[in-house]
């Protein structure tokens, strides 16, 4: 399979927990937000979680996109962060990215993301918020590779 991209997305569970308009670490959670389909312990919710969201983006995102920006060839951080409110619904999207397209891809698949059993502490259901900062690699085009290679000579010289 031929991508000239590759993700790599490190799902980190823990940012904050917002109830009762008061932030509460996401390790004091009793029961986790629950990804439709998703069952198990908690530490299993999780895996499917990250899991799920992984395959919404590799399913999702337009794969093609960064190389055609015009980005330079090498790795660029993109983050994103959302919250899963006490109802269950994805809210609060944001995404961070070297391009604004690149950007507007993010929010289109995070907008996919199905509505889940939400968070529970102390028998009252919370609001998580999460947020994921992954890599994408762009490939360096034949004309960036000349430009750089005659750089190089420029320089020895």
């Amino acid at each position: 399979m031929k991508k000239n991209i590759a993700f790599i997305l490190l799902v980190f569970f823990g940012l904050a927990v917002y109830a009762q308009e008061k932030e509460i670490s996401f390790s004091v959670i009793e029961k986790v937000p629950v990804y439709p389909g998703c069952i198990g312990d908690a530490k299993e919710l999780k895996n499917c979680f990250s899991k799920n969201i992984q395959k919404l983006f590799t399913e999702n995102f337009n794969m093609d996109l960064p190389n055609q920006l015009g980005l330079k060839g090498g790795k660029y951080r993109v983050y994103i962060a959302f919250k899963i409110s006490s109802k269950g619904k994805v809210e609060d999207i944001i995404a961070k990215a070297p391009h604004d397209l690149l950007e507007a891809e993010c929010l289109k698949v995070l907008r996919k993301i199905p509505a889940m059993l939400p968070a529970e502490l102390k028998g009252k259901k919370v609001g998580v918020k999460y947020a994921i900062p992954f890599t994408i690699f762009v490939e360096e085009t034949r004309k960036q590779r000349k430009e750089r290679k005659r750089r190089m000579r420029r320089n020895r010289n």
